[in-house]
């Protein structure tokens, strides 16, 4: 068996699709599976295990008018190579566009509620829609689960991105850098500040935590400040080097638990299933935050009375991410300690 998953953008959202590929390997053992995604993210893409061949787009030179000799490569790119289903996990304009060149009669897709855009609903031969209340990753999955006609229990287990043996050498220096006692990973950073905890909050929660060594890690030139800062403040941490996603996610497994906020490092973490313990605000924790009982989450409270099931719809152009940014490190503290299981 042959499958293609459509999946370019984003780096989050590609990482919460990676449960898709343990669960054909696993459910479909020898199946090759291939991927479309932006050139971009295409490195991280590689570096799966279970993926076979990387299909590479860039669509913004496309909405520019410069890409027209890699549109048609990736045309006939696409129609040459034969899959026996393509499950179409963007649910956009752009990726309809790929799915229809892509030479399959089955093209699977979301249905006309979770669609994102409508000309997606055009290519798809299959359409499911998940239950309202499902989590980001099970969405991707209930597409190619109903599919298959499954309903088995599955349950995704760690699936390590591939790493140079240069690259394992460092995670391993790294390691046993570190002091002999329990090690927590600290990713202060996400895209929008309203997702962020603010620093003098995240010192007091973090001080707390008894007997524990923190690694800082940055993404950033703002994270980097952001960690230094929490390094002057919190004399048992180490600050990270910059790392590429796969050396990150290897060094994940190398310590006790990930604290993070609603970002690309938490969804990281659940591909290996390293503990986690999450902060979210303008987005929603059932939705979005790892599932399983080692993974929990705190939710802010919009003091607005703004409700969403997945995002607050003024989470760009919110001025005070007050549903975040108020928070104190007591109650960070309290809740960490008491949800512990």
């Amino acid at each position: 068996m042959r499958a293609l998953i459509v999946k370019t953008s984003s780096l989050g959202d590609i990482i919460h699709a990676f449960p898709v590929a343990a669960y054909l390997q696993d459910r479909c053992p020898g199946i090759l599976i291939d991927w479309v995604v932006e050139q971009p993210f295409s490195e991280l893409v590689r570096s799966h295990p279970y993926v076979h061949s990387v299909y590479t787009v860039h669509t913004k030179k496309w909405r520019k008018g410069r890409g027209w000799k890699e549109i048609a490569a990736i045309r006939k790119q696409l129609k040459s190579q034969s899959w026996d289903v393509v499950f179409d996990l963007q649910g956009n304009s752009k990726s309809a566009i790929l799915t229809h060149w892509a030479n399959s009669s089955d093209k699977v897709g979301y249905g006309d509620r979770l669609v994102f855009e409508k000309p997606n609903l055009w290519v798809t031969t299959h359409q499911y829609d998940p239950p309202p209340e499902a989590n980001v990753r099970e969405e991707n999955l209930f597409l190619v689960r109903s599919y298959l006609q499954d309903k088995a229990p599955f349950q995704s287990k760690a699936v390590y991105l591939n790493i140079s043996t240069e690259e394992e050498e460092l995670v391993d220096q790294i390691d046993r850098r570190l002091p002999n006692q329990r090690k927590v990973m600290v990713c202060p950073g996400s895209a929008w500040l309203s997702k962020q905890v603010e620093q003098k909050a995240l010192v007091c929660f973090l001080k707390q935590i008894p007997k524990t060594h923190f690694l800082l890690i940055w993404g950033s030139d703002s994270e980097r400040e952001a960690v230094d800062f929490l390094h002057r403040e919190i004399p048992n941490s180490s600050v990270m080097d910059r790392f590429s996603i796969p050396v990150l996610q290897n060094l994940m497994g190398r310590v006790d638990e990930v604290i993070a906020m609603d970002s690309l490092p938490l969804h990281l973490a659940a591909t290996i299933d390293v503990p986690t313990y999450s902060v979210f605000g303008a987005s929603s924790a059932q939705k979005y935050k790892p599932f399983g009982k080692k993974h929990r989450a705190f939710q802010g409270v919009c003091p607005y009375g703004r409700t969403f099931s997945r995002r607050c719809p003024i989470l760009r152009t919110c001025e005070t991410g007050a549903c975040i940014r108020s928070l104190t490190g007591d109650e960070l503290f309290e809740h960490y300690s008491s949800s512990k299981i």
